[in-house]
């Protein structure tokens, strides 16, 4: 029987996709003992650069030393940015190792990933989270609604580093992108900022919480009315926003869930087990599916060998890391089609930066008055994309 061999590398905070990943790892298992061979897990703190490679070379280098087939053939990196995850990048370049990543980023975001050569590019593949698409969506409501200022405020589910400069790169909007604040008051107080930069149109990236305390917040400043845009996006499919709010109306945004004829009895299950937002643990979980099965068959074909020569950190001297020969994308790609997605399937392109989570998301505008949802209108939908139109039919705000 050949099966692989696997080590996962996380950030010690992304606890939805350390759960996912450890649900999938069980699940198969379970369900396919001989799919799956010694699994390595390797926590790093994304926001160290040095300790996490120093991790990742220890598990690595005694990984490695069991030599023959029970070295490890695959990376599974589920780090989000940040100098940890710079660390595992430059690391499965250096060695040469088949990867699936997750991480944060559009073209050339990931660092030590920008200048493959062909062969690495061939194997080393990054597929972008529904997180990580999101945001997308507020640059084509700007273009679409020509919008011509914007308070952009996300909450601990999102991570923006990376797209403050690209989000609304050539798009003529005023913006300023910040971190909710944590409270009503420090929230009433980032609102008025925005208010005095004459910003009057305000989005939200966040959960249900955030939801409610930022359109609270909004109303006790009397921010409502005609002038005023507010717009909401979550990763939540099963949310509505609600706050004790007498009259407010909002753009909101929020993935479709799968039909219930697509609803499959896996996406069922794996519910009941995986956390909320549930299209980001499910893509998680598949992810991990995904990396295992593309690997167990380029093993089953030959394509991979059974016993992979594999570098260490010592004896790499940045000349030496093995060619593969390996078209993992496309190991993946077939794999991904004889896979019925938890949630969401994947969006493949031509190279990392264009693949992605597969989901539409569908805008209502929502009337809250007298702390109850009076009316919901939906008001169009947009697949997930980098520079995906919205299918809206929308009038223009200020």
């Amino acid at each position: 029987m050949l099966f692989p061999q696997l080590v996962v590398i996380n950030g010690a905070r992304n606890e939805a996709a350390n759960a996912s990943v450890t649900a999938a790892l069980k699940a198969l298992k379970e369900r396919h003992p001989g799919h799956l061979g010694n699994v390595w897990s390797v926590q790093i703190n994304e926001s160290d650069s040095s300790e996490s490679l120093d991790i990742i070379c220890d598990v690595w280098g005694s990984a490695v030393s069991r030599g023959g087939s029970a070295v490890p053939d695959l990376v599974l990196d589920v780090t989000t940015i940040g100098p940890g995850a710079d660390a595992s990048s430059s690391f499965t370049a250096a060695m040469g190792i088949p990867t699936l990543s997750a991480q944060y980023g559009q073209e050339g975001d990931i660092r030590y990933w920008r200048d493959l050569d062909l062969d690495q590019k061939n194997y080393l593949i990054q597929v972008m989270t529904p997180g990580d698409l999101m945001p997308e969506a507020i640059r084509q409501l700007a273009i679409q609604m020509n919008i011509t200022n914007a308070g952009i405020l996300f909450d601990k589910n999102f991570i923006m580093n990376h797209k403050y400069k690209s989000l609304l790169l050539n798009v003529p909007t005023r913006h300023v992108i910040n971190e909710l604040q944590h409270s009503s008051e420090l929230i009433k107080e980032q609102l008025s900022k925005l208010r005095d930069l004459d910003v009057v149109n305000y989005f939200l990236m966040g959960d249900g919480k955030s939801i409610d305390m930022i359109l609270d917040s909004g109303e006790s400043l009397s921010f409502t009315g005609r002038k005023y845009g507010w717009f909401v996006l979550s990763l939540d499919d099963e949310l509505w926003p609600s706050c004790p709010c007498e009259n407010i109306t909002v753009l909101f945004l929020k993935p479709q869930s799968p039909t219930m004829g697509n609803q499959s009895q896996a996406e069922s299950v794996a519910r009941t087990i995986l956390s909320k937002p549930f299209i980001t643990s499910a893509f998680y979980y598949d992810l991990t599916l995904l990396g295992v099965s593309a690997m167990k068959s380029a093993l089953d074909s030959g394509d991979w060998p059974l016993e992979p020569r594999q570098i260490n950190c010592n004896i790499y001297n940045e000349t030496n890391t093995p060619t593969r020969g390996l078209d993992f994308l496309a190991k993946l790609m077939a794999a991904s089609k004889n896979m019925t997605p938890t949630y969401a399937g994947i969006n493949w392109g031509e190279k990392n930066g264009e693949h992605g989570a597969d989901f539409k998301m569908t805008m209502y505008m929502v009337n809250i008055e007298r702390e109850k949802i009076s009316s919901k209108i939906q008001s169009g939908e947009w697949q997930a994309g980098i520079e995906t139109p919205l299918q809206a039919s929308l009038t223009k705000v200020a």
